[in-house]
C-alpha cells in the first residue's frame, strides 16, 4: 500500500513538467516562432511559475487569516476558489496550462495551516466534480473506434498494460520489493492514469497532437482502466497462490 501510494503520487507529480512543456513544444512544432521568442516564452513561463509559488507562500497566510476572521464558511470557501482560479488564469496569461496553475494552487493550499478547514469546505463538491470529470472523459471517448479499428485499439491497450506492468515490476524489484508484492503492484498500476486525460486534452488544444490521435489515445487509456479489475482477479486466482507461504 505504501509503495503503491508513492508511485501514484509520483505519477501525478510527473505530469506537472509535461503540462508546463506542452505550450513550448506546440510553439516549436508549429515553427511559427523563432528561438528568441521560444526562449522568451520559456523565461516568462518560468518566472510566472516561481512568482506563483513564492507569492503563494507569503500571501496565502494573511489572506486566509482575513477570511477566517470573518467566521463565514462562504467567504472561506470563496477565498479558496479565488486562489485556484487566480492561479489558473495567471498560468494561462503566462502562456502555460490552466491545469498547471490549478495544480500548483492545490499544492499550496495543501501546505497551508488552514488545509483541514479548506478540505472540509470543499468536501461536498469533491465527489461531484470528480464524477463530472470522468463523465466528460467518457463522453469524449470514441467507442466507435473499437469497432472500426479493433486490432489497433486493443493492440495499443495491451502494449500500454504490458509496458507499464514491466516497468513497475522491474523498478519494484530493483528497490528490494519481493516478487509477490512486485507482481501485485504491476497488475494494480498497469493502467493509464487519470492525468493522461488532462495531458492529452491539453496537447490536443495546443494542436500538438491531431484530434484523431487524441481520441484514439483517450480510448486506449480508458480501456486500460476498465481492464484492471479483470486482470487483477485473474492475478489473484492464477498467480498469487503460487507465492502463498506453505501451510505449517
Amino acid at each position: 500500500g505504501a509503495t503503491g501510494f508513492a508511485l501514484l503520487l509520483f505519477q501525478d507529480m510527473a505530469a506537472i513538467p509535461v503540462l508546463a512543456a506542452i505550450p513550448l513544444l506546440a510553439g516549436g512544432a508549429a515553427m511559427a516562432v523563432g528561438w528568441d521568442n521560444m526562449l522568451r516564452d520559456a523565461l516568462v513561463g518560468a518566472g510566472a511559475f516561481i512568482a506563483l509559488i513564492v507569492g503563494g507562500r507569503y500571501l496565502l497566510r494573511p489572506l486566509f487569516r482575513f477570511a477566517a476572521a470573518t467566521r463565514s464558511r462562504e467567504v472561506f470557501a470563496g477565498t479558496s476558489l479565488l486562489v485556484v482560479i487566480g492561479a489558473a488564469l495567471s498560468m494561462e496569461l503566462a502562456g502555460l496550462s490552466m491545469a498547471l496553475g490549478a495544480f500548483i494552487a492545490g499544492v499550496l493550499l495543501a501546505d497551508s495551516e488552514y488545509r483541514h478547514s479548506i478540505e472540509a469546505d470543499i468536501e461536498p463538491f469533491r465527489g461531484l466534480l470528480l464524477g463530472l470529470f470522468f463523465m466528460a472523459v467518457g463522453m469524449t471517448a470514441q467507442i466507435g473506434l473499437l469497432t472500426e479499428r479493433p486490432g489497433l485499439v486493443l493492440g495499443l491497450t495491451a502494449l500500454l498494460l504490458a509496458a507499464k506492468w514491466t516497468s513497475v515490476v522491474i523498478t519494484a524489484r530493483a528497490y528490494g520489493t519481493d516478487w509477490r508484492d512486485a507482481l501485485n503492484l504491476g497488475v494494480l498500476l498497469s493502467q493509464g492514469g487519470e492525468f493522461a486525460f488532462v495531458l492529452l486534452t491539453a496537447a490536443g488544444a495546443a494542436t500538438l497532437l491531431a484530434p484523431d490521435l487524441v481520441g484514439l489515445l483517450v480510448l486506449v487509456v480508458s480501456l486500460s482502466m476498465a481492464a484492471t479489475p479483470i486482470l487483477f482477479q485473474l492475478h489473484v486466482r492464477l498467480v498469487r497462490p503460487r507465492f502463498a507461504p506453505p501451510a505449517p
